[in-house]
């Protein structure tokens, strides 16, 4: 006797209220990387053209794999109901789950495998932030009713983008993403995540703050938030390649190189190397070559 089908989970709110931090940090890194797709498909009936799912998981998986994350899908069945059933899981451990009613113009197999494979490229790239450049939607194969993402939820994405100092064309990319209302759902609780963590880590340097000795403050040389400081700190830190020393500038400052990164951006890399080299924050164990060879600070 087969085992009974775990009950689908489509409410967005419950799904997306309680993202893991190791999951939200590592879709922050993953979407600051997060290029256009091209559209290589078309839909003769309906005269468009869209990423397909092959090309959508080429581009998926690379980053999944480089950011600690994988990504599972499979179709249940509840109630003459089906579902795509989606686990998006970290290295550690922790993971999130979610149901997507599947939208079967068909009631055959046919109908079923066309719902299947919409639903699998339409969540990875709601979940991932990935777009298609100028993309129509082919949704109409698989009848694609959701409602779309408000005025409201685009406003309040667009804000707490500026207030976590995305860059514009960052801003952009995200909102090109969003199109529904479940899409729009998860952009922002991964951002009130992101928003999360700013204001902890602000909350803990200003307590930091308060226990150093009043002689203590204004010892922090003035040249150490330079662009030139600060790469020789990175080049002399212990990392175990150029590689992972862009990575850990894109994952801290969503800029792709150190010269793009202004005064503020600067200001906190010298805080993570910081941390790191206290021991009170870690880096991905490849990054490193070495413990940081430099006194913490």
């Amino acid at each position: 006797m087969s085992e009974p089908v775990e009950k689908p989970e489509t409410s967005a709110g419950s799904l997306f209220a309680n993202i893991p931090p190791e999951i939200a940090g590592a879709l922050i890194g993953l979407q600051g990387e997060v290029e256009a797709l091209g559209k290589t498909a078309k839909n003769d009936h309906f005269k468009n053209t869209y990423a397909p799912l092959d090309e959508v998981m080429d581009n998926a998986l690379p980053l999944l794999s480089k950011h600690k994350l994988g990504l599972m899908q499979w179709p249940v069945t509840d109630q003459d109901k089906h579902y795509l059933r989606t686990t998006l899981f970290h290295e550690s451990g922790v993971s999130i789950k979610g149901d997507i009613e599947l939208l079967l113009v068909k009631r055959d197999p046919q109908g079923l495998g066309s719902a299947i494979t919409y639903t699998r490229r339409q969540t990875v790239m709601a979940i991932l932030g990935l777009s298609a450049k100028d993309e129509d939607d082919d949704g109409n194969k698989a009848s694609n009713n959701m409602q779309p993402a408000s005025p409201e939820q685009i406003e309040q994405i667009t804000q707490m983008c500026k207030d976590l100092k995305y860059p514009e064309d960052a801003v952009q990319r995200r909102l090109r993403t969003v199109k529904t209302e479940e899409q729009a759902v998860l952009a922002i609780h991964i951002l009130e995540q992101a928003v999360s963590q700013r204001a902890k880590k602000i909350a803990s340097d200003a307590d930091a703050a308060k226990k150093i000795p009043v002689e203590a403050e204004d010892q922090e040389p003035a040249n150490r938030n330079t662009e030139a400081a600060v790469k020789q700190r990175l080049e002399s830190f212990g990392f175990a390649s150029n590689k992972f020393i862009s990575d850990f500038i894109r994952a801290h400052t969503q800029k792709p190189f150190l010269k793009n990164c202004g005064p503020e951006e600067l200001h906190m890399l010298n805080e993570v190397l910081d941390r790191v080299a206290k021991g009170e924050e870690k880096l991905p164990g490849e990054w490193l070559a070495s413990p940081p060879n430099e006194e913490a600070a």
